[in-house]
């Protein structure tokens, strides 16, 4: 039933609506915002009208509806999540709020705890393939840059919502007229659950507060997880339990010096985990890691007729406090240059950045090269290449157990790419082709020992693929295609916790519409094939009716995830629920 709604949608659709014309996205796959058209490089964008109206509450779930994006999630609700572009590892993955990076550098595993609204996203945008030229390290897979609104319509919203396993969704948000160019918004959130199987409760609160100016911004943000993490990091304990805490302070501006924009910015995230492997006994084995994340930029940008320069200064300080890790920090410096011609058909993006890190870690020198040529207005070709580079999680290098070694002598990853594209752009349609392939050497993943597995820079990793995409608009609908192809060769065949499983396939279509009489609906249907598991499909579905009142809205909606039943793992040991529907209500005054 639900397949044939699905087809009928797509196929009847064409006769509702109204015509719908998008304008051109500008994104910033570089330190200069470029339109779409321009970038060398492939990019994809998803934007505050498609997160409005998909089934999703978190940024970790949103993400899974991105082609480019490899999500293995650990329950549900963005719990807890690894990211994987382009077959990387879930520490290769760099994840960005406003420029400002937020990943944790304890454990890959907690980049996913991003404490940011899904109702203060203006885009996300996705960056595949090495990105240290321009962020510098963890960028080695590609890059995840969450981009906020900078002001937002005022007034007062709430949400609410049940489902199965006694599911709850709450929310609040305030947003002020602006005076004198000054907006306050402010929102709160909760989601929690009795689990869809033992241990596998969670209770996930968020809070945001922006202040914006003119040409600053300030954020205070956090968040609170607590989650029952059965067959989480290991199947022999199924009552293990976790707590961790996310607090996120960011401050930017832009200034015009003469020619010039300066454009500081500084940020602080803090984390604090705390690990219990038997809930049922607190005092059996129990793990707090505490880490701060200090850090400021200060680029400078210089725009001529027919280029754009830009330098700057990064500097970041990263420590650790924990029972099992013990204390440790380090710091980095790190220097950058981008240079931007762009003439009538062609664009291209130089990127330099030398890097400096305390200790045995050194230093590393990053470089990209990007290209578009225009073949026609409509028409481009488009090829960069470039050398990124990772430095070993905390964890990696001190983590000890019985079962696990770190190992301080990691030195950092290393990886050359290479890859070429298409793109086609219509005013009802836009595609595009891209061919990949990526180099990877001292790759870091945990070795079999015998008895114990241990951290170290053993494999070499070589991957190769291609995506496709499509996206058409017509009468008020939006329909999006996404197909990648992923293959890799390890070296040497040893016994590593992380290589493989990765998505060999993954397709997704998404469709959304708007209907007569107020009636929106969304579709993502998607098929994923990980190495060594058998294929499966995840249908997940929005249908929304608005009412419209002399104060705002109300909308009355039902959600749902994996509609179609499938039995599936992304993480070996840690099954995914069935189909799971919620409906609710959001008022908007």
């Amino acid at each position: 039933m639900l397949l044939f709604l699905l087809i009928f949608t797509l196929v009847t659709s064409i006769c509702w609506g109204e015509e719908l014309t998008l304008p051109p996205l500008v994104v910033t796959a570089s330190h200069f915002a470029t339109p779409q058209t321009e970038i060398g490089r492939e990019i994809e964008v998803i934007t505050a009208e498609e997160i409005e109206r998909l089934p999703v509450h978190s940024v970790n779930e949103l993400l899974e509806y991105m082609g480019s994006v490899d999500v293995r999630t650990r329950g549900v609700a963005g719990i807890q999540t690894d990211f994987s572009l382009r077959g990387s590892n879930f520490e290769e993955v760099l994840i960005l709020v406003d420029g400002m990076r937020v990943n944790d550098p304890q454990t890959g595993h907690h980049h996913g705890d991003i404490p940011v609204s899904l109702e203060e996203i203006e885009r996300i945008e996705v960056i595949p393939g090495g990105a240290s030229a321009l962020y510098g390290h963890g960028g080695f897979g590609g890059v995840i840059n969450i981009i906020t609104k900078k002001k937002a319509k005022p007034g007062v919203s709430g949400q609410y919502a049940h489902g199965e396993y006694d599911y709850h969704i709450q929310k609040f948000g305030f947003k002020t007229p602006s005076w004198k160019d000054v907006q306050l918004r402010l929102n709160l959130e909760r989601q929690l659950s009795n689990g869809y199987r033992p241990n596998t409760d969670f209770d996930h609160k968020l809070g945001n507060i922006w202040l914006n100016g003119k040409n600053w911004q300030f954020l205070a943000a956090a968040q609170d997880k607590k989650f029952g993490a059965n067959g989480f990091y290991t199947t022999a304990y199924p009552w293990q339990w976790e707590h961790t805490q996310t607090q996120f302070y960011a401050g930017r501006a832009e200034l015009p010096i003469i020619s010039l924009s300066f454009k500081p910015a500084f940020f602080y995230r803090r984390h604090d985990d705390h690990f219990l492997l038997d809930r049922t006994r607190p005092d059996f084995y129990t793990n707090t890691h505490k880490t701060s994340l200090y850090g400021t930029q200060l680029p400078i940008i210089w725009q001529g007729k027919q280029i754009r320069v830009a330098s700057g200064l990064d500097i970041t300080r990263e420590e650790i406090k924990s029972t099992r890790l013990d204390n440790h920090f380090r710091w980095h410096e790190g220097m950058f240059f981008s240079l931007n011609p762009h003439f009538a058909k062609l664009n291209a993006n130089l990127d330099l950045r030398v890097d400096n890190y305390s200790g045995h870690l050194g230093t590393e020198i990053s470089h990209n090269l990007a290209v578009a040529y225009r073949l026609t207005p409509d028409l481009k070709l488009r090829a960069a290449t470039g050398r990124s580079f990772r430095i070993p999680s905390f964890t990696e290098l001190y983590y000890w157990s019985p079962a696990n070694q770190g190992n301080p002598d990691l030195k950092p990853e290393h990886a050359w790419h290479l890859e070429g594209g298409v793109d086609l752009f219509q005013p009802k349609w836009q595609t595009g082709a891209t061919i990949f392939y990526r180099w990877g050497r001292d790759i870091i993943d945990w070795v079999n020992m015998g008895t114990y597995w241990q951290a170290q820079n053993l494999t070499r990793v070589n991957t190769s693929g291609a995506t496709l995409n499509f996206t058409t608009w017509w009468h008020g609908h939006t329909l999006k295609l996404d197909y990648t192809y992923l293959n890799q060769t390890t070296h040497p065949a040893v016994e590593t916790k992380y290589a493989g499983g990765y998505l060999k396939h993954k397709a997704d279509l998404i469709l959304i519409s708007r209907w007569p009489w107020q009636i929106n609906t969304s579709f993502v249907l998607s098929y994923q094939k990980r190495l060594g598991q058998t294929a499966y499909p995840l249908l997940d579905a929005r249908v929304e009716k608005a009412i419209q009142h002399d104060h705002g809205q109300c909308h009355l909606f039902i959600e749902g995830k994996n509609l179609l039943d499938a039995d599936y793992e992304d993480i070996a040991g840690v099954p995914m629920p069935g189909i799971w529907v919620w409906g609710g209500v959001k008022i908007s005054l």
